[in-house]
């Protein structure tokens, strides 16, 4: 008897640790399950939207180390789950990002002349660099006299005397995007943002696609159906495309336009002058053909580096058309057009320092931002904002501006453009100065 409640006890035990180990795999699975498509959020503040695309209005942001779990998927946006249960969509290019966007609680402008950006909030810490006056900054907050702000793509601090409070963050409010339902003959082409994007049979994520397009490619609308837009090719072929990957000709309030709050949602252009067949201004070490690719390169890596869609007019020694220059930057809807150029005179030594030149009246405020971030800390004079009437600018119907960024045949131009340290300088004061548009 005593064998048989041994026996009893043991398969009692068998079954209750066999339990228990079902129970442990059941929950380790679980946790795993959930952790697969959990994500942490690596950038300073990334912002979440209503839908999949930069069209959709923010309904809230995430700061750096929160989680987020991915739920699916759509033409390179994730929808999410966010800690308190609120379901909305963040772009996948910005995971992992360490850029920060526009977002803070205030916007302070520089009230003196110069002011030093410094590493920590003391008189002692490193100096970053330097600000002009009305110089806008995001504010993170103070504390004993000293402000914290976003500069360069970090954080840094400025005397809290040398900083006016200019305006506080307005609030975000979520609000539906509503598309005409009806044809609007004021649109007439529909262009893709993004490659592989899908061209379906009907107006839902849930019909077949027919195939993919690739980014640039440009539709004739047809009519609009919720938040989908029936298009035909140029070989006639019908479909519907989702409006919030796509960009419109004609009027923009036919449905709603990308609403770009951070460089790092942003498609940027960069034109390095010449090329090829084409030497561009002689110089005694190498051509200005050269020396704009150099830069040209440079730039696109530290914009890279930040998670923003760099596209380069060329990359290596060949010859690009001034019209497939623009016909790229327009191709792409491009959010800013980069052209870089080095300049030179009939008589070498004439003229010297950098000038910034837009065309359209509408490109004033982005060559403005872009040659006052080129007067902080510029080892050459500046030339300052001029009008254009280069091909390049002209002929391009996205943000444009062309950079002359010192001069080949002048002496002292000649020393400082071949410097490692002119073109970091360079390159800082484009990204410093784009980063400062977008925000704005």
């Amino acid at each position: 008897m005593k064998k048989i409640d041994e026996l009893k006890q043991q398969k009692n035990l068998i079954v209750f640790l066999a339990i228990i180990l079902f129970i442990s795999i059941t929950a380790f699975s679980t946790i795993v399950l959930a952790n697969k498509n959990t994500v942490k959020v690596d950038a300073s503040v990334v912002n979440i939207r209503t839908g999949p695309g930069l069209s959709y209005d923010i309904m809230t942001q995430v700061v750096g180390g929160e989680k987020i779990n991915i739920l699916t998927e759509e033409n390179e946006w994730y929808k999410i789950r966010l800690s308190n249960d609120q379901i909305g969509w963040v772009a996948s290019w910005l995971i992992g990002n360490t850029e920060f966007s526009a977002a803070s609680n205030k916007l302070g402008k520089i009230s003196v002349e110069t002011a030093n950006i410094r590493s920590e909030g003391n008189l002692e810490a490193t100096i970053l660099g330097k600000a002009t006056k009305g110089t806008e900054l995001t504010v993170l907050f103070q504390q004993n006299n000293w402000t914290q702000i976003q500069y360069n793509g970090q954080v840094a601090w400025v005397s809290s005397d040398l900083i006016e409070i200019t305006a506080e963050k307005k609030s975000i409010i979520p609000t539906s995007i509503t598309a005409k339902k009806n044809e609007d003959a004021s649109i007439e082409t529909v262009t893709v943002r993004s490659e592989g994007t899908n061209i379906r049979n009907g107006p839902s994520i849930n019909d077949t696609i027919l195939y993919k397009a690739s980014k640039g490619d440009n539709f004739t609308y047809l009519s609009t159906k919720g938040e989908w837009y029936k298009v035909k090719n140029s070989d006639g072929k019908t479909g519907y495309v989702a409006n919030w990957v796509v960009d419109l000709s004609g009027n923009k309030t036919a449905a709603p336009s990308a609403n770009i709050t951070s460089l790092a949602e942003a498609t940027i252009v960069i034109d390095a002058g010449h090329g090829g067949e084409d030497p561009g201004a002689p110089a005694s070490n190498y051509n200005e053909k050269q020396a704009t690719l150099k830069t040209a390169i440079a730039l696109s890596s530290r914009l890279k580096q930040a998670g923003v869609n760099v596209i380069l007019t060329r990359n290596s020694d060949e010859f690009v058309s001034l019209n497939q220059r623009t016909v790229t930057s327009n191709q792409v809807s491009a959010d800013a057009f980069i052209s870089i150029h080095y300049d030179s005179t009939e008589i070498p030594n004439e003229v010297s320092g950098t000038t910034t030149y837009y065309y359209h009246e509408n490109d004033k405020n982005l060559a403005e931002t872009i040659n006052k971030q080129l007067q902080v800390n510029n080892p050459l004079p500046n030339n300052g904002t001029r009008f254009g009437d280069y091909y390049v600018l002209r002929e391009n119907s996205q943000p444009a501006v062309l950079l002359e960024l010192g001069y080949l045949n002048h002496t002292v131009d000649q020393a400082t453009i071949y410097t490692d340290s002119y073109s970091a300088f360079a390159v800082e004061s484009i990204y410093q100065a784009l980063n400062n548009y977008f925000s704005s």
